[in-house]
């Protein structure tokens, strides 16, 4: 039977319910910067929406975060969901729980209107769900526009039918 997953909008989230989610972020992330998840739970900006997986005793055991991003090429704007803090509890890693989980946040994404799913990561462990890695995307640390903008490394999956484009893109905001 395959894993329940839920949404969590980030406005419902109440104090022990932030608690649990920093247990688990906290637990699954475990390099020196992580330690930002003991206070909060979220990495670099707060996102409004995310989905988890709880095992038959209720306890948290995946993870999954999503930014609504924005991203353009000279001439064309798309709307994204950035995905971040994938994260499956150590002793449930292995189970497909993150791929049923990116399964319903695809279908999520089209029904938001957003054109791709965008993630930084493995290729290996993310291409089951139908990322690639593009090289085109340009982002701008110093919050800027194109000028300046640095190349980044990212991992795609459309979402619609709409193919990611060739051209440079541009991505807005902070990293997630």
């Amino acid at each position: 039977m395959p894993p329940e997953v839920s949404y969590l909008a980030d406005a419902n989230i109440d104090d022990a319910l932030d608690e649990e989610l920093r247990g688990l972020l906290t637990q699954c992330f475990t390099k020196p910067q992580d330690v930002i998840f003991q206070t909060q739970r979220y990495f670099k900006e707060p996102y409004a929406d995310r989905w988890v997986i709880r095992d038959t005793s209720g306890s948290l055991r995946a993870h999954v975060g999503v930014h609504r991003k924005q991203v353009e090429t000279r001439t064309a704007q798309f709307r994204i969901g950035g995905i971040c803090e994938v994260c499956v509890h150590p002793d449930f890693r292995g189970q497909g729980y993150v791929r049923e989980m990116l399964r319903g946040i695809h279908a999520w994404q089209v029904s938001q209107g957003l054109t791709f799913s965008v993630l930084f990561g493995n290729p290996q462990v993310y291409g089951s769900s139908g990322y690639r890695e593009k090289t085109n995307l340009l982002y701008q640390p110093e919050g800027g526009g194109w000028e300046g903008a640095e190349p980044l490394s990212a991992l795609v999956c459309p979402v619609t039918e709409t193919p990611w484009p060739e051209e440079p893109v541009f991505l807005f905001g902070p990293k997630f």
